[in-house]
């Protein structure tokens, strides 16, 4: 009793698909001669995912099989049949592209081995693609210094782009503080803050909010900050004389590296430099690799090749970055030397130099 009952279950399942749009108005015992089963997406299925394979098993009844050669097979209204595999059993479509949002319709024409036309569809609904929420760094310029009145803070979030960032600044585990950042190219997200005499912590902790696409998430920098109440009393550079006259040295133009310090490991092949100077400043980058090999006293640079030496013009918040690509040969301990020289109008910077290693 049971056999029977799943079978009639069973029966019913499959007739909701082969009981077909039938063609020529063929009566169901008909239908049941020739069915489809197994079929991907399952019927009304839903939350299909977007890339998902279309495919099905013919199933033939009292010995009755499927013309191959008959088989046409649309999705959407729109034939694949010449981008499908078809055999006597089984056929199947992989999209060439993710399937549409909403609603998909799958119709299979084919004719039995008796000559007789069948028509079989069914729908089932692809789920909107989303991308996952990430942060890849945190970073800020108040690394091993401490930064005093009138000083600019800047924090970086490096992650998915079209986000909405925030930095949150946690002074002494006692307050948080929040800055809006704003995205200066896609998935850069910039924060400064002028430091002010009621700004002063001694350990602070800086972390990276990134919203969007119903996420949220949190990410902290490695290295604290700390805020003093008093002006820094750093020395500004000197005037330098340079071949084409006299310039005057300007510290909030001299460019700042805000995605990576001295020291730090790139663990990919190729990386982008971002930085912060004047807005519209244009900003000279040079980027050279060699590996440091130990030679008796003196250490040797085997292999030294210029992968960058360009320059680029910061944008109206002062933000530039610049893709540096791998060498040609990637080697563990490798070193990257960067030096980069501003200029704005009259003013040159003094030059910032950073060095990097391979990962």
């Amino acid at each position: 009793m049971k056999q029977v009952t799943l079978f009639n279950l069973i029966k019913s399942s499959l007739s909701t698909i082969t009981g077909a749009v039938l063609a020529l108005g063929l009566g169901s015992q008909v239908a049941l001669s020739q069915r489809i089963v197994n079929v991907n997406p399952s019927l009304n299925s839903q939350s299909v995912p977007p890339e998902t394979s279309i495919y099905g098993v013919f199933e033939p009844t009292n010995g009755v099989g499927v013309d191959p050669q008959s088989v046409n097979i649309f999705l959407n209204n729109q034939n694949v049949t010449n981008r499908s595999t078809i055999t006597n059993n089984f056929f199947s479509y992989r999209p060439q592209q993710n399937l549409p949002s909403g609603a998909n319709t799958v119709r299979v024409e084919f004719n039995t081995a008796n000559g007789e036309s069948r028509v079989v569809s069914w729908n089932f609904t692809v789920n909107q693609p989303t991308a996952n929420l990430n942060i890849n760094s945190v970073s800020h310029n108040a690394v091993n210094k401490t930064l005093g009145t009138d000083d600019t803070f800047i924090a970086t979030i490096n992650g998915t782009p079209n986000g909405q960032g925030t930095i949150l600044l946690v002074k002494d585990g006692e307050t948080v503080q929040e800055i809006a950042t704003q995205e200066v190219s896609p998935g850069v997200y910039v924060a400064t803050l002028k430091v002010n005499p009621n700004e002063a912590t001694r350990e602070g902790i800086v972390v990276g909010r990134l919203q969007g696409q119903n996420q949220t998430i949190y990410e902290v920098a490695s290295q604290p900050f700390a805020f003093s109440n008093t002006a820094t009393t750093a020395a500004i550079p000197p005037v330098q004389e340079v071949e084409n006259g006299t310039v005057a040295a300007n510290q909030s133009l001299r460019p700042l590296f805000t995605n990576y310090r001295s020291g730090d490991e790139i663990n990919t092949r190729g990386f982008t430099l971002q930085g912060q100077t004047l807005p519209n400043a244009t900003v000279d980058i040079k980027v050279t690799s060699a590996l440091p090999v130990l030679g008796g006293l003196f250490d040797v640079n085997v292999g030294q090749n210029t992968l960058v030496n360009q320059t680029v013009t910061a944008d109206n918040n002062g933000f530039f970055q610049i893709q540096v690509p791998a060498p040609s040969t990637l080697t563990s301990g490798l070193r990257y030397d960067v030096t980069a020289v501003a200029s704005k109008g009259d003013e040159t910077s003094q030059p910032v130099d950073l060095t990097l290693v391979q990962q």
